[in-house]
């Protein structure tokens, strides 16, 4: 459970990475806060996919993956 849950935290920091990245662009700034949450998501997508125990995820098992950890958050 807690290797999924980091899993889909790290693939949740990517987009607000990719939006930092945007934001620093437009506004002609270092795009600190980018870099930081590229680093995160980065870092634990790739723990917990090198982690697996079954070899590592599949991109289709992500939307299952997402749901039950909701229900269980939940429930």
């Amino acid at each position: 459970m807690e290797r999924d849950l980091i899993l889909l935290a790290g693939l949740a920091f990517l987009p607000l990475a990719f939006v930092g990245f945007v934001s620093a662009w437009a506004d002609r700034r270092r795009p600190v806060p980018g870099l930081i949450m590229l680093a995160l998501g980065l870092g634990m997508a790739g723990w917990a996919q090198f982690t697996h125990p079954g070899g590592g995820y599949a991109w289709a098992d992500v939307p299952q993956m997402a749901l039950t950890v909701l229900a269980r958050i939940l429930y």
